[in-house]
């Protein structure tokens, strides 16, 4: 299991080049990537997207590049776009009988005056340099992820055992209350049966059996839970991708069955430990969107 929150960070410099790379991560639903990049290293972003998409499967993902080149610039000057702006801007003068002299300052701010040739980063050495320091930051991504992803485990399976030892006090008081039903039920016929049943009263008689054996029987639910349980505590075992909308998906479920129990067999007697369940489950669902 490993968790959406993680960071890492490195850096790399020679005579020629500095690289930083930062990567952090915070949970979403889906695979969310921004990345911060140097224009000159634009042509390496579909590469950069295929690396991390293979190790994070989902999260908000901000991945900051600071790059600089530290080698002296090769500059020249076009002399034939210079020749060609100065004989220009002379005629210019002559035409509107201007006294300005052309300056050589005006020349080389023209375009494409001062050439400044452009590194090519496109090749093997830079490359590996690169993809060595994106490796670097995934790796101690990967490393905070999977440590916070240990920690959650251990919640969930805390959380988890307090609901479950709520859902045994449920069953052990469930034959006391079945008499206690029991009880009222005949109570309820026996005054029924001082007068004369009429076909309303044995209608009345028949729903009034059937609202209590309803209210009654929440075997069904609590072997649904006990399932859920157990398909839960399988997935905390397992290290596939994106299980955390998985486990979400049977906290869903193990909520449904919750609040049918809650609204079948609510006493003074489980209220608490059907709180207790509820508030559980609410911070596992709430904890839940942190996993991967």
């Amino acid at each position: 299991m490993k968790s959406m929150t993680g960071y890492g960070k490195t850096s790399f410099f020679d005579e020629q080049i500095e690289i930083q790379m930062e990567i952090k991560t915070v949970n979403a639903k889906n695979f969310d990537l921004r990345i911060y990049n140097h224009k000159e290293l634009f042509f390496l972003e579909n590469e950069i997207t295929e690396i991390i998409s293979k190790t994070i499967k989902r999260g908000k993902i901000e991945l900051r590049i600071m790059f600089r080149d530290l080698q002296i610039p090769h500059i020249s000057i076009d002399t034939s776009r210079l020749h060609a702006f100065y004989q220009i801007l002379i005629e210019l003068k002559n035409t509107l009988h201007l006294k300005d002299e052309v300056s050589i300052n005006t020349l080389i701010n023209l375009p494409d005056v001062v050439v400044v040739k452009k590194i090519d980063y496109d090749n093997k050495q830079f490359k590996t340099i690169f993809f060595n320091c994106l490796h670097e930051i995934l790796t101690k991504h990967q490393v905070m992820a999977s440590k916070e992803g240990e920690n959650l485990k251990i919640f969930f399976q805390n959380s988890l055992a307090s609901v479950k030892n709520c859902i045994c006090e449920i069953k052990h008081t469930l034959p006391q209350h079945k008499e206690t039903l029991k009880s009222k039920l005949i109570k309820e016929v026996r005054q029924i049966l001082h007068h004369e049943i009429t076909l309303e009263q044995e209608k009345r008689i028949l729903l009034e059996i059937a609202l209590y054996l309803e209210r009654c029987d929440i075997t069904e639910e609590i072997t649904r839970v006990e399932s859920h349980f157990s398909m839960i505590e399988q997935y905390l075992g397992d290290d596939m991708p994106e299980i955390g909308k998985t486990i979400n998906f049977i906290l869903q479920e193990l909520q449904r069955e919750v609040n049918t129990i809650s609204a079948k067999y609510n006493t003074t007697n489980t209220f608490l430990y059907i709180l207790k369940m509820k508030e559980e489950i609410e911070k596992c669902r709430e904890q839940i969107q942190n996993v991967e």
